[in-house]
């Protein structure tokens, strides 16, 4: 039986993911920083449940090695944890930008850390990093999420080459806007609205119950196909609405699209 362990199970996508890969027939090693959080589709025999907190070295090494013992193996590992931070950057305390990304850039760099020799030894493996659209191009009032988001980005895009030797394989899945529990948190200063108010705004739309975009599913099976299609292609794009094809139109023009899609100046 094929094993992936992937981080943040307890909600969103993670969660989504891990029930797909069940429902493939692997076994799921589910991590959260508080497994009792995780929902009945964890109580299965193809279940391995573990705490993990990514910001810490030991709970790392600790969750990957008892992963191994259990279930023998380890072939996938998706880095989905992560945590919301926006505002306006003169808003936001360093200490809480350091927090920001030692969860959702040094967290996946602390699990690839962990899981190479492994993957070395065994001569194979995948890692999918769940990265976003916000990782191809900037997105207002989310400066720390995009950094964290560019951030993984280039470091998927150079342990491709660095990685190819040992037949392991990396890919990036960047969905697009996608309904879940997960949450920015923005942080305020008056000298900014209306614009922060205009992207709070359309960002609450987008979270809340009348909300029209697609749930979770798409991007867990579109993880699962980065994980299992066996092809040396790095970038998945989910649910973007054409939003990653900006780049491709002349600058002036997609970043007039960018202002008017959140409403602001």
């Amino acid at each position: 039986m094929n094993t992936v362990l992937i981080t943040g199970t307890s909600s969103g996508i993670g969660e989504a993911t891990a029930e797909y890969f069940l429902q493939q027939g692997w076994r799921v090693c589910a991590t959260a920083r508080s497994p009792k959080k995780l929902g009945s589709w964890s109580q299965g025999n193809d279940v391995i449940r573990l705490a993990l907190d990514v910001t810490s070295q030991d709970s790392v090494r600790s969750a990957i090695t008892e992963s191994i013992r259990l279930a023998g193996k380890i072939d996938v590992i998706v880095n989905n944890a992560g945590v919301g931070l926006a505002g306006p950057l003169e808003a936001i305390p360093m200490d809480d930008m350091e927090r920001h990304f030692q969860t959702n850039v040094f967290g996946a760099g602390r699990i690839i850390q962990e899981i190479l020799p492994f993957f070395r030894k065994q001569k194979h493996g995948v890692i999918v990093n769940v990265s976003s659209v916000a990782g191809t191009f900037g997105v207002p009032f989310m400066s720390p999420y995009c950094a964290g988001k560019f951030a993984i980005e280039g470091l998927s895009e150079s342990l491709y080459y660095e990685l190819r030797p040992f037949n392991i394989r990396i890919k990036l899945v960047e969905p697009g806007g996608i309904k879940t529990k997960f949450q920015q948190t923005f942080a305020q200063h008056d000298a900014y609205n209306p614009n922060l108010r205009a992207v709070e705004a359309r960002v609450a739309q987008s979270e809340g119950p009348d909300s029209t975009l697609p749930g979770p599913g798409r991007v867990a099976e579109a993880i699962f196909t980065a994980a299992t299609d066996g092809t040396s292609r790095l970038r998945y794009p989910v649910e973007t609405q054409g939003a990653s094809l900006l780049h491709k139109l002349p600058e002036s023009l997609w970043r007039s699209l960018i202002r008017k899609s959140f409403s602001i100046a």
